[in-house]
């Protein structure tokens, strides 16, 4: 059992971004993100200089994926989606756990249930 309350476990963070879609520019209509693989993402995260503690490693991920399906004109790299998953985690005055709050309001907006006793 995952004791990092507030963070993404792994069975989580793997349902949450098989669920992503992003907006295709060219038919405006929404398509399922094709995932980028954990250990592939950690190798990005490591190349450009980001280390997360094991914790964080789960949330890293789902953010890394949240960037390429939600900020694909902001963050166009692989280097600024790895400062992106960096800075999100280690903001000085914000909290890595504000990533499954917001992710646990997206959900319960659009009316999808998560069902926690699969994910804990």
């Amino acid at each position: 059992m995952d004791n990092n309350f507030g963070l993404f476990s792994k069975k989580l963070a793997k349902w949450a971004i098989s669920n992503m879609e992003y907006l295709d520019p060219t038919t405006k209509t929404m398509k399922p993100l094709k995932p980028v693989p954990l250990d592939e993402v950690k190798d990005v995260l490591k190349e450009h200089g980001v280390e997360l503690q094991e914790e964080f490693v789960y949330t890293g991920w789902y953010l890394y994926n949240m960037a390429l399906a939600d900020y694909p004109k902001t963050l166009k790299t692989d280097e600024q989606r790895a400062m992106f998953v960096d800075e999100t985690i280690c903001d000085p005055d914000g909290m890595p756990e504000n990533v499954l709050s917001c992710f646990e309001a997206k959900m319960c907006n659009a009316g999808i249930p998560i069902h926690w006793e699969n994910y804990l």
